[in-house]
């Protein structure tokens, strides 16, 4: 990563903040926190599915031979996977939905949400004008792969895993190994990466976690951080 991309990275984080801050003003985003009857017994079960997801993540890798910064169509197929055992978790144990960050009430406020951050993004990285003279089909299929994704890994990570935790754990501990294990999902494609990028790669995975948890925490539900993750990833491949 260079100076740019890094200050470019710095200065995307603060503009999220900030319109974060100011959108969860509104009462709409005023809920009643989800509540465990046994969060210790919720935490220790997210624990182990993520376990079980990331030995599954090496497997895969181990078996498919592929290489460090992986097609997106690779990191799909592995999110896919560890998807549904998610799933079936919560149908297995009759959990609703927005035990997993997709509430009803919370929805339309998160997709406005979700759409400021997508706009601050735009705004900030300069894009505006690119997106403007049209993109490329190519262009246009990674974006959907990357939204994909972004669905995908932020139902695992903010939907399920980081209200167990953070119930079990308290909010910061949770957002923080939340944030330590999405770093730790990256670990499977970068272990063959230099020194230097694999820990840049690792920390800059593990500070977007804590800022994709912390926008879960303020809206409550998985789509704003989606929208948010999946245009800011697909602009940084243009």
């Amino acid at each position: 990563m260079t100076w740019r991309e890094g200050l470019l990275l710095l200065i995307e984080v603060m503009g999220v903040v900030a319109v974060t801050l100011l959108l969860t003003l509104s009462p709409r985003f005023r809920h009643p926190p989800l509540v465990f009857r046994y969060p210790r017994r919720e935490g220790g079960i997210g624990l182990m599915l993520f376990g079980l997801t990331l030995a599954g993540a090496f497997l895969y890798l181990h078996t498919t031979g592929t290489t460090p910064f992986p097609p997106l169509t690779a990191q799909i197929n592995v999110m896919g996977m560890a998807l549904l055992l998610y799933l079936g978790a919560l149908v297995a144990r009759g959990q609703p939905l927005r035990s997993a960050g997709w509430g009803r009430a919370t929805l339309l406020p998160a997709l406005q949400l979700g759409l400021g951050l997508v706009f601050i993004t735009l705004f900030l990285r300069g894009q505006f004008s690119h997106l403007l003279r049209g993109i490329s089909r190519e262009q246009g299929q990674a974006l959907l792969l990357s939204l994909l994704l972004a669905a995908g890994e932020e139902s695992i990570f903010r939907g399920y895993l980081l209200p167990r935790w953070s119930a079990w754990l308290g909010s910061r501990a949770g957002l923080v190994v939340n944030g330590l294990a999405f770093a730790l999902w990256r670990l499977p494609w970068v272990l063959a990466a230099p020194v230097a990028t694999l820990g840049i790669t690792l920390g800059i995975a593990f500070v977007q976690g804590l800022l994709l948890g912390w926008i879960m925490q303020k809206s409550d539900h998985v789509l704003a951080g989606a929208l948010y993750r999946g245009f800011s990833d697909w602009l940084r491949t243009l």
